[in-house]
């Protein structure tokens, strides 16, 4: 990449994000009819898409990152990283 050596790095400490973990337990019909649009009700994108309408539904201003699935005969158990903003990096400058 030229001009590499052009570019300047803060590297104070500043708190941007705050990350949380939500884990949702989820009746397995539940999840079944939110992710209906699914051919694979097990894709990441299906996790995805039900944790942000829950967010949604929520009202949560919650920025979701990754999410991890596990679930059984009954519940699908969604385990979503959440951020949320705390300070603009940006807004100082």
């Amino acid at each position: 990449m030229d001009g590499i050596d052009s570019i300047v790095v803060d590297t104070a400490p500043v708190t941007t994000l705050q990350v949380f973990h939500k884990r949702l337990k989820i009746p397995l019909p539940v999840y079944l009819d939110g992710v209906a649009e699914f051919t694979d009700p097990w894709d990441e994108q299906a996790y995805q898409l039900f944790v942000q309408h829950y967010l949604d539904e929520m009202k949560d201003p919650g920025i979701l990152g990754m999410v991890r699935q596990e679930h059984d005969d009954h519940y699908v158990y969604l385990d979503a990283v959440i951020r949320y903003p705390s300070e603009s990096p940006l807004g100082s400058q």
